[in-house]
């Protein structure tokens, strides 16, 4: 059996997805099974994968179809045929460097406290003083704020067992946009979270107007400055309340509002 499953979910992304398959291609940790969801598309992104991965034949894979409109419908669907120790999940749009599973594998299973490993989001190469200042930035809230999330869905690898006893990616709970920031609360609830300034990631930086996706300011300090035994309250009452008001659903990052027209 494997020990990795990687969950990729994607909705119309022929343009960006190929380079993230080919940096999950060249991982130096082969042991993984590649869940590659197809939440509806209406390009050519499947047959575009399908293309790529034929040049990698030592990848296994699975082509799975979700119809539900979400990304968490696409996760969800994808988490039910997962029977290795750990899972990632990841973006359609973004570079993950060679050694990304290596690391995440090599905390897990020699650290059993942590239930998860997190890397950082860059925009710049890893050798540039500008990402670096911002790995160290994590790392530095991670520290100061251990009981919050500070990766989104792009960087995020959890013990299977941990996420599945947590009620994994589930929609009837969550269906609105951070949807990752509110599985690693429940995920905090059962264990801590590994953070390092040199794990990383690089997603596409064409999330410039990121608009009703995701939170304001308010929210934002809210969230980082309620106490832990408070954060029920804050997701389920309180944010869940205001994205409702704004029809902030999962289905909002179909339209991709994020990108130049």
């Amino acid at each position: 059996m494997n020990q990795w499953s990687i969950i990729l979910p994607y909705y119309n992304e022929e343009k960006f997805l190929q380079g993230t398959l080919e940096s999950l291609c060249l991982q130096h940790y082969k042991d993984f099974v590649l869940i590659l969801v197809n939440n509806a598309s209406n390009d050519k992104s499947e047959q575009r994968a399908k293309e790529l991965l034929g040049h990698y034949p030592h990848v296994k894979t699975l082509f799975i179809n979700e119809n539900r409109p979400g990304k968490t419908y696409a996760q969800q669907t994808a988490l039910k045929l997962v029977e290795t120790p750990y899972v990632a999940t990841v973006d359609a749009d973004t570079y993950y460097p060679p050694y990304y599973i290596y690391f995440c594998n090599y905390i897990l299973e020699h650290y059993p406290q942590y239930v998860s490993v997190m890397a950082c989001d860059i925009y710049h190469p890893y050798n540039n003083e500008i990402s670096r200042q911002r790995c160290r930035k994590i790392k530095f809230k991670s520290l100061l704020r251990r009981k919050q999330c500070h990766a989104g869905g792009y960087a995020q690898t959890f013990r299977t067992s941990a996420l599945k006893k947590v009620g994994g990616f589930d929609p009837s709970r969550w269906p609105y946009v951070l949807e990752d920031h509110e599985i690693v609360h429940r995920i905090l609830k059962i264990g801590k979270i590994y953070h390092s300034d040199k794990h990383w990631c690089m997603p596409s930086p064409r999330r410039i107007n990121r608009g009703k996706v995701s939170w304001s300011m308010l929210e934002r300090k809210l969230y980082a400055y309620t106490p832990f035994f408070l954060k029920d309250w804050f997701f389920y009452c309180f944010l869940k309340n205001r994205f409702i008001k704004r029809n902030a659903t999962i289905a909002c990052l179909r339209s991709h509002p994020w990108e130049s027209k």
